[in-house]
């Protein structure tokens, strides 16, 4: 029943027309986007934390859709009548952009780039991997429930191996020409799905609980800036209750920062298309987007510190530099000096010990950060946690009907108790994978930490692009060694953790703040909203588990290089590594028959790892408390959190530009002239945004066109 009555009024968030564009943005982002990066290649659809598609979405539903109805309206002289019914109000806005956020995560990297690839290509390389094959990686320590049928290690002749593993491997379409999905093996997937399924679905529903859990904290008790959720709010914001065309498109300066912007994007992608008939960008006038400075060629000793490389140039991302206008000055300045205060550190380490920084110590530096940083967000907000808690355990009473934060307070509450089962779910199924309970409830709570700490940065940095850099199983091992963990664990451990955080730049968890905190500005009932993101969330999961297995299956998986090697390679050859190691030491077989607790007798850490594990922890709580003691103290503890990652390498220059640029406008015009220019950064976002939904029209159309051949331009705007 449709019972929205205005443009932010009350009213409910089902209606038909969220409905209708809830779903079609669903279906589009979670399973057309898989049949683009799968068999056009190049642009990059979905696009990390500020997913380009989606954006583009959002923007052609409240410029397109609902202003499409605004001028019928007006021509046929209607009164208001056919906008009132056709166009979307602010809250469906919001609803259709939450939902469509959060299919962002299921077909890309945050799931289904690695789950195919990682469950089948593994039988591919064996072959080729005498130490797997050795050590019974594969055939004696997983469960051959977790693959398809016929389990390949019973064998690799039968026909059916043939159709599921083989067809997979070098793909079943007949050139241009798709198989069907009645020709597709999908019967052979359907007991290893009876087990995934329940994984998967439980870590989102964790995860969701969770960004719901610490939504108000964020919220109302510390006032984050959310910048994403500013920017996409402000595609969906309807002032004067009514509907019709959101508030930004009808501001002038949001045209003065998106038709230059356009302008030059359009030009650079006409030249890449036409070479002969339109000149490039740098061939009309000077570089401003690019620079390069050979910056560790004149300080040599920069050459001892790794992932330095971007302090020699930048690209100037206006999405960026946009960004950085709506956070707190002291979060922009720190991300734009995160590389050179990483360039100081390491070169005053090789001066000072003679040794130089090793990436693997940076990582559990990173690693160490993300659990302190955890810390102090539990200690910030433990009077806010602790009530929630005891209200949600019946220890605590509920705020009296009426009560103005009674939904707020009822959907933490529900949040809580979600968090708390879904948890344990998924503990529970991981201990049967893992085969050993105590690994996989550290691994749970390193999962989720690495969730939480991303969508933390993305909430308070606006950075749209932001991968951990550290894998849970992986640091697991370093921390405790590998006989600690047990030979039955570390190679699920370490596999799994390919799939689920091997490259976290589109999470679900920041997907899910975004458009929580939209939706809570613009009056939506975050309790309602709860479970219907929860019901988006598993819709998108079975689409995008389809498009995955039908494109995949059709076209190969080799297409994505990165995704098809290292991932499905690195984390058995560390296994095999750790195994050698062990026997050689004498404690396999001790590690193989004790039991969950007994192992953890056997822990032996890295020392360096384990020492700058700590190192990182206490960084980024002095930090912290640094900030606490002193409110103008100007580094922000994040530092400790991008220092060193490809995100933080690529978007440093943007940063420290959109530092600058806000900086000049506080200190000349005022906050007044601040808040007046708003739009206009909104304007440099939509820019980039609106190019990358073109571009990927652009390769659906000419795919069609041209019988299946892919686009040769590959269109590339955003980092990543």
């Amino acid at each position: 029943m449709d019972t929205t009555t205005n443009g932010g009024g009350k009213g409910g968030i089902i209606t038909w027309r969220s409905l209708i564009f809830g779903l079609l943005g669903i279906f589009i982002m979670s399973g057309l986007s898989g049949y683009h990066d799968n068999v056009l290649g190049g642009t990059i659809m979905i696009g990390n934390h500020m997913p380009g598609g989606a954006f583009a979405y959002f923007m052609a539903i409240g410029l397109g859709w609902n202003g499409l109805w605004v001028l019928l309206d007006r021509g046929f002289g209607c009164g208001g009548r056919l906008r009132d019914t056709m166009a979307l109000s602010m809250r469906e806005l919001l609803v259709v952009m939450a939902v469509t956020l959060v299919a962002c995560f299921p077909p890309t990297s945050g799931l289904g780039r690695y789950f195919h690839r990682q469950i089948m290509l593994p039988w591919y390389y064996l072959m080729n991997k005498p130490d797997w094959a050795a050590h019974g990686i594969l055939t004696e320590f997983l469960r051959r429930e977790l693959f398809p049928e016929p389990w390949p290690g019973l064998g690799t002749t039968s026909q059916a191996y043939e159709t599921v593993y083989v067809g997979f491997f070098t793909g079943m379409a007949k050139g241009a020409e798709a198989v069907s999905f009645r020709e597709l093996p999908l019967g052979a997937w359907v007991k290893p799905m009876a087990v995934w399924a329940p994984v998967i679905f439980l870590m989102s529903l964790s995860i969701i609980s969770l960004q719901f859990l610490v939504q108000r904290q964020w919220s109302k008790h510390e006032q984050l800036s959310y910048p994403v959720a500013q920017v996409a709010g402000s595609f969906c914001t309807i002032s004067g209750g009514r509907r019709g065309v959101p508030d930004v498109f009808r501001n002038p300066l949001f045209w003065w920062g998106f038709v230059p912007v356009a302008t030059l994007l359009t030009i650079h992608y006409l030249s890449m298309w036409f070479p002969q008939d339109v000149p490039k960008l740098a061939t009309m006038m000077p570089s401003f987007k690019s620079w390069y400075l050979p910056v560790t060629t004149k300080i040599p000793v920069l050459r001892k510190v790794p992932d330095i490389w971007s302090v020699n140039g930048q690209t100037l991302y206006f999405t960026i530099l946009a960004l950085a206008y709506f956070v707190s000055s002291e979060v922009s300045l720190t991300m734009g000096i995160s590389v050179i205060s990483l360039g100081i550190f390491g070169s005053a380490y090789y001066l000072t010990t003679g040794t130089p920084l090793e990436g693997s110590w940076i990582q559990s530096s990173r690693a160490g950060a993300y659990i302190g940083y955890t810390l102090i967000l539990v200690y910030t907000g433990r009077t806010y946690f602790k009530a929630v808690f005891a209200k949600a355990f019946f220890l605590r009473r509920h705020p009296p009907a009426g009560h103005e934060e009674e939904d707020e307070e009822r959907v933490s509450v529900l949040a809580a108790r979600v968090l708390v089962l879904a948890l344990a779910g998924f503990m529970i199924v991981l201990s049967w994978i893992f085969q050993s309970w105590v690994v996989a409830i550290f691994y749970s709570l390193l999962l989720m930490i690495l969730f939480l700490v991303i969508s933390r940065v993305v909430c308070e940095t606006g950075v749209p692009f932001i991968q951990g850099n550290w894998m849970p199983g992986d640091i697991l091992v370093r921390l405790f060694g590998p006989a600690a963990i047990g030979p039955y664990a570390l190679p699920a451990m370490l596999w799994i953790t390919g799939i689920f955080a091997q490259d976290p730049r589109e999470s679900l968890m920041p997907y899910v703040a975004t458009g929580v905190k939209a939706a809570e500005d613009g009056g939506v009932k975050l309790r309602k909203l709860f479970w219907v993101l929860v019901g988006a969330v598993g819709l998108a999961l079975v689409i995008a588990w389809f498009s995955s297995t039908f494109f995949l299956y059709n076209f190969n998986p080799m297409s994505d290089n990165y995704a098809s090697q290292w991932p499905v390679t690195g984390y058995f050859d560390q296994t095999a590594r750790n195994f050698n190691m062990m026997k050689a030491s004498g404690v396999f077989e001790a590690s193989k028959a004790a039991g969950p607790v007994a192992r953890l007798a056997m822990s032996r850490s890295n020392p360096m790892e384990a020492r700058f594990f700590v190192y990182g922890m206490l960084g980024v709580m002095g930090l912290s408390v640094l900030r606490f003691r002193f409110s103008k103290f100007p580094i922000h503890p994040v530092l400790f959190l991008v220092m060193g990652t490809y995100p933080g390498n690529s978007t440093w220059g943007s940063f420290l530009a959109g530092w600058m640029i806000k900086s000049l406008v506080v200190r000349f015009g005022g906050g007044g002239v601040y808040q007046r220019l708003k739009p206009l950064f909104v304007g440099l976002i939509a820019a980039e945004l609106f190019m990358i939904g073109l571009s990927v029209l652009i390769d659906f159309l000419y795919f069609f066109v041209h019988d299946g051949t892919p686009s040769p331009v590959k269109f590339v705007i955003m980092p990543g």
